[in-house]
């Protein structure tokens, strides 16, 4: 199943607006604080009124709804579906959660409920193969996850069933199987995604790449927007045309009645696409390299990505990069032991489960820390390793982005407890520590983005949190007027939604300047008292990596002061040395928010999240 442009396509356009879901589901934790229908969050002020929003199921009383638009719209499938019966059942939920198993129900019943002269075969044209592979497959926990949840389906739709002559057999096993091949994290706002959604083909049959020409964005359902438009074809054989016409030409009659709310998904280039050019998207995180994302992509789609990243020989710089030792970076030979990284990666993630269950901050840094800077010096490792890690491996990325978040904690917790003056330094320093993390994450993912354009949401994202770290930082100094501080800078792109190509890396460029000219008074005294940190001669710019066999090999840290030395002068006060981090706060946020523009549009929560945080009014002192 493959989709082609219809027509030659430049970067920062919407080929597929605002497609509704078939199913969607709150997964468990969110069903109390989210509405079921559009997935908003709900207000936390209590209602004046005992009919006002939040409106809740009155047989279940399991859900919530932020509006009697929203209740009216979704709630009698929520009945209907059988979903309102299985929370009944599951009024006391295990840790698992119930989320694909909703959604399954969800799913049989949208597309039970059209008639049977137009009702799609094969659940509804979703990819729903290898069932019989995956149920047959020894330990495979989508195996067993199929088996349970479709235990629980028909434990709920019993009577349902007992009542149809039309019903497979196996239905409720091939329902649950196209819930977890074909849904997706449906991310609304900050902070984790609230659920899941399944869409028809014009999403569904979009094809993984592992350089992809598109990404996705999702926006609650507005009244005043129910059109969808669709600037993709199928471009493959494996179905018949007249599937694409039951979802697509009759869009008005089908979709439309299948939901009416609920999150809206819009497919954007990233790329330019020439027309009958595949359009593809990524199932993976793209920032792992080929043999991580291959794992990732067979376990849970049972397939083998073949797209040009994966097959290009020699690889290409991304997947060199992302993978390879410090010790042969400037080698064509390959020293590379799959067992050492393998202990590095298990250590890190081992740690990162340590910290989620005992909820220790401070040890999840120290370990994680001593990690990046003395690779296997823990007693459990029984040799000193041959790997080595640089600041661009995919190792050190994934290190970056926990020490960034658990730094950030520790220093709210920290301010949050009301500590005396000495506690207040320390909780600046972690937050110190927090900037310097998301600044060092957000300019490696940025160096290998000007090599690999299909990067640019993840480095979206990164430099919109390093631009919130750092003004954390700065508004948490006491006394700091930044109403004096101008936003103006020589760098103030075209927040053009429509970028070009050509643009996007120009825009880039200036931006890396800019940035580097910044970096030279700031880098230094974020870092300053980080071991691992100090030894990083800049986060952006990555051109001194061809001396790291000199900085990390033979049995002792090189001394990188003489790089700083002109960096942090004693004169520079502290007032200055924050105004001069609030101006690079402002260059990483606009930065994001142009990406943003791009690759989701300007009507993103990401593009209003900048906005809030570039407000004069919101920068009062901490």
């Amino acid at each position: 199943m493959k989709l082609q442009a219809i027509e030659d396509t430049d970067t920062s356009r919407d080929l597929i607006s605002s497609l509704p879901p078939i199913a969607a589901s709150l997964h468990d934790r969110f069903l109390r604080s989210h509405c079921s229908s559009c997935f908003l969050l709900l207000p936390k002020i209590p209602p004046s009124s005992q009919n006002a929003p939040p409106i809740p199921c009155s047989l279940c009383d399991s859900i919530l709804y932020c509006s009697s638009r929203c209740s009216s719209s979704d709630h009698p499938r929520h009945v209907s579906s059988s979903e309102c019966r299985l929370l009944r059942i599951l009024s006391h939920p295990s840790s698992s959660s119930s989320a694909d198993v909703r959604a399954a129900l969800r799913l049989l019943h949208s597309l039970q409920t059209l008639p049977s002269s137009s009702r799609p075969g094969r659940l509804g044209g979703l990819f729903a193969g290898s069932l019989d592979e995956v149920l047959g497959e020894e330990g495979s926990e989508a195996g067993t996850r199929i088996r349970q949840g479709a235990e629980l389906m028909k434990r709920v739709r019993s009577a349902k069933r007992a009542g149809s002559g039309e019903m497979e057999e196996e239905e409720e096993e091939v329902a649950m199987w196209a819930v977890l091949a074909n849904a997706v994290d449906v991310q609304v706002g900050e902070g984790a995604a609230p659920g899941i959604a399944v869409y028809g083909p014009a999403f569904s049959w979009l094809d993984h790449n592992c350089s992809p020409n598109a990404c996705y964005r999702f926006e609650p359902t507005s009244p005043s927007r129910s059109s969808v438009g669709v600037l993709v074809s199928p471009a493959g054989a494996e179905e018949p045309p007249e599937m694409w016409e039951i979802w697509i030409g009759d869009e008005s009659k089908l979709i439309q009645g299948l939901t009416i709310y609920g999150p809206r998904i819009t497919v954007r280039s990233i790329k330019p696409i020439k027309k009958g050019e595949e359009v593809s998207i990524t199932y993976t995180d793209l920032l792992q390299p080929k043999a991580t994302r291959h794992l990732d992509l067979w376990l849970k789609y049972r397939f083998v990505c073949c797209c040009n990243r994966c097959l290009a020989s020699p690889e290409m710089y991304i997947d060199y990069i992302l993978n390879c030792d410090a010790r042969n970076m400037d080698s064509n030979h390959d020293y590379f032991r799959d067992a050492d990284c393998k202990e590095l990666d298990d250590f890190l993630d081992q740690t990162i489960s340590e910290f989620m269950s005992d909820g220790s901050p401070e040890a999840c840094c120290e370990k994680i820390e001593n990690l990046l800077y003395k690779i296997f010096q823990y007693c459990q490792f029984q040799e000193p390793s041959t790997f080595l890690l640089h600041p661009l491996h995919y190792l050190s990325l994934n290190a970056y982005l926990t020490l960034a978040s658990v730094y950030r904690i520790l220093g709210s917790n920290m301010i949050d407890t009301g500590l005396d003056e000495g506690d207040t330094q320390e909780a600046f320093k972690m937050r110190r520590a927090a900037a310097a993390y998301s600044l060092l994450l957000a300019g490696a993912t940025h160096h290998l983005f000007l090599s690999e354009p299909s990067l640019i949401t993840s480095t979206t994202v990164f430099w919109v949190s390093a631009g919130e770290s750092i003004m954390d930082l700065v508004r948490s100094s006491c006394g700091l007027d930044l109403g004096l501080v101008s936003h103006n800078s020589r760098f103030m792109p075209v927040e053009d939604p429509f970028a070009s190509m050509d643009d996007c890396k120009a825009t880039s460029m200036r931006f890396h300047e800019c940035m580097l000219s910044h970096l030279t008074r700031s880098w230094m005294y974020l870092v300053e008292g980080f071991s691992y940190l100090e030894n990083i001669e800049s986060p952006i710019d990555f051109s001194w990596l061809g001396k790291i066999t000199k900085i990390l090999t033979g049995g002792k840290t090189t001394d990188l002061g003489k790089h700083f030395e002109y960096r942090c002068r004693p004169e520079t006060g502290f007032e200055e040395e924050m105004r001069v981090l609030f101006q690079l706060a402002v260059y990483c946020l606009t930065y994001g928010r142009y990406l943003a523009n791009i690759c989701y549009g300007p009507q993103c929560y990401l593009s209003d999240k900048v906005g809030n945080l570039l407000s004069i009014r919101s920068l009062g002192t901490g």
